[in-house]
């Protein structure tokens, strides 16, 4: 019964079930998301203006499971392609089981000069509530990155600026975030950015990233948000990367996030 009531509640409020599918993937959530600004293995799901600046092809997937709560899991999986002319992205994800689950894959295509790196994304996107309703849509994202220094990188990302809609009643949340990235060494890396819904209150995000030793990396982070605080690890071998990341609510309790990608060889 307590499994019903809560996809009742998200079927009823879908501003908050959107939340579902806003981050995916170890680094992003050992670093508590503030992922605007970093070009990485994840932003394609985070910032598609970040492809741009992607210098090899790869395969990404993640699972991510929440508080320990059965259906309260989401699983991504994500291919890059660099090319001279242009980075092409496809992707997909999937939050929650078979009672109540949302979905979005897309495609994103990003072109970057020295500097700067424009990037625009389509996705199909569409939930599911047994017995209540499914319903589906397309939304758009555009982002944007840029080097103002070696060390300072500067994005911002918007998410459905079309006003796209799965429900006659509210509309998808459009959403805007606005960040910077610090790297003060090769060492370590800063980020931090605002995410804000243009009628809603912002929330601030911050995460660090700092390499112990060569290819094995200590993150951690904060989201106010929702209220968490990130840790995490990477570690690269050959063509592998595996990251993992934790995070804790002061209610809810421990999040685990896992990825892991295979770099394709260059031709």
């Amino acid at each position: 019964m307590r499994k019903i009531l809560f996809y009742i509640l998200f079927t009823s409020t879908y501003s908050f079930a959107q939340n579902s599918l806003s981050g995916v993937g170890g680094k992003s959530w050992g670093m508590g998301n503030a992922m605007v600004a970093l070009p990485h293995s994840q932003t394609f799901f985070y910032n598609p203006a970040g492809l741009g600046f992607v210098e090899n092809s790869f395969v990404n997937s993640s699972f991510d499971s929440r508080f320990d709560i059965v259906g309260l899991s989401t699983m991504s999986l994500s291919a890059v392609v660099a090319k001279k002319w242009a980075t092409v992205a496809i992707g997909a994800e999937r939050f929650g089981d078979q009672l109540y689950n949302e979905n979005k894959a897309g495609i994103a295509i990003a072109k970057s000069t020295e500097r700067v790196s424009l990037g625009v994304k389509v996705s199909y996107l569409g939930n599911y509530a047994e017995g209540f309703s499914s319903r589906n849509t397309l939304v758009t994202e555009f982002g944007v990155m840029a080097y103002i220094s070696p060390k300072i990188t500067i994005g911002m990302h918007a998410y459905n600026l079309t006003g796209a809609s799965l429900y006659d009643f509210e509309k998808i949340p459009t959403t805007i975030r606005l960040g910077g990235a610090f790297q003060p060494t090769s060492k370590i890396t800063i980020a931090a950015e605002t995410e804000f819904i243009p009628s809603g209150k912002p929330f601030f995000k911050a995460g660090l990233e700092y390499m112990l030793f060569e290819n094995f990396h200590l993150r951690t982070g904060m989201n106010s948000g929702i209220r968490t605080n990130h840790f995490g690890v990477g570690y690269a071998y050959k063509k592998w990367v595996f990251d993992y990341a934790v995070n804790t609510h002061p209610t809810l309790g421990l999040s685990h996030h896992f990825s892991l990608q295979l770099n394709l060889p260059k031709k």
